[in-house]
């Protein structure tokens, strides 16, 4: 029984599937880096050879025109599994993908060579069912990504692939394994229906999914800093402001000691690795939800939230420690580096500037009192408390030494003001 005109809904179906393939060029054209782009087009295109060769196989019964048809749209339904894989992960199976059009291609062509049309009709029905199956589970396993975008395209081609699964279900109930005619029953004109709606949804949340991930890219390069991957100072002062100034968030701030000698002794591209090395070490010692970043030059700074300051006091010496360890080798001879902290915790009163600013007052207490140690912010007023108590710093040497620490702190504290102008800046 014929729902509506077939010839009308296949003319129609190869013009909407011919826009969606120009579309995904033109996208692609602007965006050449982006291969799922053009994995999409060529899968778009074979789907129109399809259509085309299948409408003249409705209009002039051909085994070889329906050879080509059936091949076109199963090479053009593999092309989407892949491009749904490369969505994924960022690989293109190409090797899987001609694997799986070869062995659907070659049983539908056997059997249709071999006159048995109405079962090659069944299994390329079956065959189409399955990658279009498969083809959803791949976005459904990313939809994290996008939840509501990558559940309705999943949705999309399951629908699509049960809509194939209709027909194998009808041509088998008819029982004619030899046709030799072109499938024409109610399953048809749905699955010809549903095609012509899922193409055009497709092919537009496609192209939406395409420009979200493109415009999380563009964002992503623009807060990374490109040497080593870390948030750069922009992206650290944004999103430290975002935070509010509960009483357990912690900043620290690192800089890496003598680095300008590093590099006039041993080169840029050996200081690049010293930087990248640090960057690393950051990375594999703060926890999820930490933010870490380089603000530039050999600065880098970590903000902790729901951090004591004991624990930002261990995180901060185990990162000074890890880098203590490190050697680097140029022209034949090893050599090593060091870090100075800064520490700064929120107080009742504390603002978040504030507390950045005083964590590098800390710092510069750090480079003045001998470099390579961890430094904890202390106010000009409780200098003379903290003299009288334990002291949270990682401090070796003699009680003149402390002393001179103890000096340097001062020093921060009358700096303190002169400092805040060009750090708040920054912020």
């Amino acid at each position: 029984m014929i729902l509506l005109d077939y010839n009308s809904l296949l003319i129609a179906l190869s013009f909407c599937s011919a826009g969606v393939a120009l579309t995904f060029f033109v996208s692609w054209l602007v965006s050449q880096s982006d291969r799922t782009l053009m994995t999409w087009t060529l899968g778009s295109t074979s789907l129109v050879v399809s259509i085309l060769a299948y409408s003249n196989f409705v209009a002039h019964y051909s085994p070889s025109v329906g050879i080509v048809a059936f091949s076109a749209l199963q090479i053009g339904l593999v092309f989407f599994l892949g491009a749904a894989y490369q969505f994924r992960t960022g690989l293109l199976p190409a090797k899987l993908m001609i694997a799986s059009a070869l062995i659907a291609s070659v049983l539908t062509t056997s059997m249709m060579v071999s006159g048995y049309d109405g079962l090659c009709y069944i299994v390329f029905n079956l065959a189409a069912m399955l990658i279009l199956c498969q083809t959803g589970i791949e976005y459904w396993r990313c939809r994290h990504e996008s939840p509501l975008l990558l559940t309705t395209l999943t949705t999309l081609y399951v629908v699509g692939g049960l809509s194939f699964g209709l027909c194998a279900f009808a041509l088998a109930q008819q029982g004619e394994w030899i046709m030799n005619r072109p499938p024409d029953d109610w399953a048809e004109n749905l699955n010809l229906i549903v095609c012509l709606a899922d193409t055009a949804a497709i092919g537009a949340l496609s192209l939406g999914l395409n420009q979200i991930r493109l415009t999380r890219r563009h964002k992503r390069e623009a807060e990374t800093d490109s040497l080593t991957g870390l948030y750069n100072r922009r992206a650290f002062f944004d999103r430290a402001a975002a935070f509010r100034a509960p009483t357990s968030i912690v900043v620290v701030v690192f800089d890496v000691d003598h680095f300008k000698q590093v590099n006039d002794v041993y080169g840029h591209q050996i200081g690049d690795t010293v930087l990248q090395t640090f960057a690393e070490i950051l990375r594999d010692t703060v926890r999820e939800g930490d933010l870490a970043a380089r603000l530039g030059g050999e600065e880098f700074a970590i903000l902790l939230p729901d951090a004591t300051l004991k624990a930002a006091l261990l995180v901060a010496e185990r990162i000074r420690k890890k880098f203590a360890e490190k050697r680097f080798f140029s022209d034949a001879q090893l050599f090593g580096s060091s870090v100075s902290v800064g520490i700064s915790k929120v107080g009742d009163e504390t603002m978040l500037n504030d507390l950045i600013i005083q964590a590098d007052a800390a710092l510069y207490v750090a480079k003045r009192s001998g470099r390579n140690r961890v430094i904890l912010f202390s106010s000009r007023e409780d200098i003379r408390q903290q003299k009288d108590s334990i002291v949270p710093i990682d401090l070796e040497g003699s009680e003149a030494e402390r002393a001179n620490v103890y000096g340097a702190v001062a020093e921060a504290a009358h700096h303190h003001s002169q400092r805040k102008a060009r750090l708040t800046r920054r912020i």
